[in-house]
């Protein structure tokens, strides 16, 4: 739809254009396109910054074009001008089409024709196509953002669902990056619903509180799936290895990495606190656990997948009814600990 939007805002400032007898129709349709995004606050964000370095742009044109048009000398000392001014007023986002407007006024300028109103006519030009964009944007079929919102929302919750499943049950070995960006595009749609211009007061701030709780719940469950992976990743730079320089004495090297008995009560710790966070946004969790630093007792049928024996020889832990080895105090029977990100 925005591309749509984009031709049908395009095709009304030409024809206004027209229709005023404007002599560079051009200006109009380049700042439609310009101000043509996938919200209208961000269409007025952008038309806003274009509407800012269009008079910076403009100004300095006028004046350079006064002393001498189509000098390329004045033309770079104005450049430096112009981007100067636009960074003392901290308009950054304005730098690149004050820059644009103060070349085109330099360079197009005619012979004969007046540089101040040449420059009074970009800005009216500029004006034209982004109340064009703006206007469409709000009125042919908006954008519907908490539609948005609600998909980005399930698909975090179907990815972390389906990595959390295959990160417990495997032990490790399953890489979670993709769940970084399905986080990103949840806080960006989030961000976008919130900043949205909402003049009939439709927006549901429930929603966003509940979305922005959510979002804290789904990034602590992604860095305790991310300390697993690390404790599980065999690394030479990994967990084990930083855990081993926090636990040396100041006047002496480590020798060897994080015992096998710290790497089984780290491991069990983030596993609880998944299997909590779980339960908190009310997704399914995994009943088969995968323990990698602990042994199985021989003879016992575990619905927790097989790993291989602690290293070290150290003994197995106490095995529940049934042969699953015991499971630490955690959420996921008892109270929820508190989860702290990057820490153990």
């Amino acid at each position: 739809m925005r591309n749509i939007k984009t031709a049908v805002a395009v095709l009304l400032s030409i024809l206004i254009s027209f229709a005023l007898d404007l002599e560079y129709p051009f200006y109009a349709a380049i700042a439609t396109v310009i101000a043509m995004e996938s919200s209208i606050a961000s269409s007025y964000t952008a038309g806003k910054n274009r509407t800012m370095g269009t008079l910076v742009g403009a100004a300095f044109g006028g004046l350079f074009a006064f002393i001498e048009p189509h000098n390329a000398y004045l033309s770079a000392f104005g450049i430096v001008c112009v981007i100067a001014v636009c960074n003392l007023l901290k308009w950054n986002k304005s730098v690149s089409i004050a820059c644009i407007v103060f070349l085109a006024i330099m360079l197009n300028l005619r012979v004969g024709e007046p540089p101040f109103l040449y420059a009074l006519h970009r800005v009216l030009d500029t004006l034209l196509g982004i109340g064009v964009a703006v206007l469409v944007n709000y009125f042919l079929i908006p954008p519907k953002h908490d539609r948005n919102l609600e998909r980005s929302r399930l698909a975090v919750r179907r990815h972390l669902t389906s990595l959390a499943h295959q990160l417990l049950r495997q032990g490790g070995g399953v890489h979670i990056s993709p769940l970084k960006k399905d986080l990103a595009a949840l806080q960006k749609a989030c961000d976008t619903y919130k900043e949205e211009f909402d003049p009939v007061r439709s927006k549901s701030q429930d929603l966003v509180s509940r979305i922005e709780q959510e979002l804290d719940v789904y990034r602590n469950t992604y860095s305790h799936m991310r300390m697993i992976r690390l404790l599980t990743d065999h690394d030479p730079e990994g967990i084990a290895s930083i855990g081993s320089s926090l636990l040396q004495d100041s006047n002496q090297q480590a020798d060897g990495a994080l015992p096998a008995d710290s790497q089984a009560v780290i491991y069990r710790y983030h596993v609880a606190c998944i299997l909590g966070e779980l339960q908190t946004l009310g997704l399914l969790v995994p009943t088969h656990i995968a323990y990698p630093f602990e042994a199985v007792p021989a003879g016992a049928s575990s619905g927790a997948a097989p790993g291989p024996a602690r290293r070290g020889g150290a003994p197995a832990a106490p095995a529940q009814p049934g042969g699953a080895p015991a499971r630490l105090p955690g959420p996921a029977s008892g109270p929820k600990p508190h989860s702290v990100p990057g820490r153990f």
